[in-house]
């Protein structure tokens, strides 16, 4: 019964992913945007930027299926800086990335998250760690404070890809990503612009630009 109830998650997590696939490979049929492979060192106004996530379909044998999956770039996170890893920790927090609950609703682990080094979505220590290098940005600090996990349900907001530049003291971000809403079966994109200053061990918000 226990073994039952512990792959529940794991069975809804990989339906999540079935179903986002479908979404996803019939909104790029229709048109929308096929770049799904890492591009290093590209410009984008004005400042090199390098894709560091993006979405891309891998078979996966156990479901005899190709899905469509968050991919990282492991040498960029294998020697991220605690800026940058306070920047992507604060939107994985936020915004899904094929997130489980690992045996127990308060335990959410995420694919950025761990590739981060970070604990479980929404931890205290994590928290604590975000919370600390965003503690002169108010409104950051109450999002994180009451950070809520990103489960897939019916209505899930997640990345598509994430670019990221850091040059004299600025974080700059550049994300695209899908809304998916399994009810009304359809997909929506959107994309967003952040710049940080790094002031030693603190983050202040530059820019944000919503741009659609």
């Amino acid at each position: 019964m226990h073994k039952t109830k512990r792959f529940i998650p794991h069975i809804i997590f990989f339906a999540i992913l079935v179903i986002a696939t479908m979404f996803i490979q019939s909104d790029l049929k229709a048109g929308g945007d096929d770049d799904m492979t890492p591009v290093m060192d590209f410009k984008e106004s004005g400042s090199y930027m390098t894709k560091v996530i993006w979405r891309e379909d891998v078979y996966d044998p156990s479901l005899k299926a190709s899905i469509n999956i968050i991919k990282l770039d492991e040498n960029y996170f294998s020697g991220i800086s605690d800026p940058e890893k306070a920047v992507l920790g604060y939107l994985a927090s936020t915004i899904g990335n094929e997130c489980f609950a690992d045996g127990s609703k308060d335990n959410v682990k995420c694919k950025i998250l761990t590739a981060l080094n970070m604990s479980y979505q929404c931890s205290e220590s994590n928290k604590t760690f975000l919370k600390n290098w965003f503690r002169n940005e108010a409104s950051i600090v109450s999002q994180i404070e009451n950070c809520k996990p990103t489960l897939p349900e019916s209505v899930e907001k997640t990345f598509d890809e994430v670019k990221i530049s850091s040059v004299d003291n600025v974080v700059k971000v550049s994300l695209k990503g899908l809304k998916l809403n399994i009810k009304e079966n359809s997909i929506s994109r959107w994309s967003e612009s952040m710049s940080f200053k790094v002031d030693g061990d603190k983050l202040s918000v530059l820019e944000k630009v919503k741009k659609n």
